[in-house]
């Protein structure tokens, strides 16, 4: 069957032997949203995690994994406030990195 502007029609491949039947995936399923923003997939424990930034270490209160597959450390903002968005420790200047700490997970 195929749906059509007149209604369901019995699909006949004798009738129309060149048709080209097109489907949702022509538009949607190949599709890249670049317009839209990233959104959280999920929030993990960053317990015993510090960022190195600028020769010093700051505590991380999660890490933050986006549904574009990026993942990175959030710390607490300067108002002592968590903002998973906003709180980004890889866009501190003089970041370096992740490592461990000696505090109990």
């Amino acid at each position: 069957m195929l749906n059509t502007t007149n209604g369901p029609v019995p699909k006949n491949p004798e009738q129309h032997p060149a048709h080209t039947l097109n489907t949702t995936r022509v538009i949607e399923e190949d599709m890249v949203y670049e317009d839209e923003e990233a959104e959280i997939a999920f929030v993990l424990p960053a317990a015993g995690w510090a960022a190195v930034v600028g020769g010093n270490t700051v505590p991380l209160v999660a890490f933050v994994a986006l549904d574009t597959g990026r993942m990175y450390g959030a710390s607490l903002g300067d108002d002592g406030r968590v903002d998973l968005l906003e709180n980004d420790v890889e866009k501190h200047p003089g970041f370096a990195g992740y490592t461990q700490t000696n505090e109990p997970r």
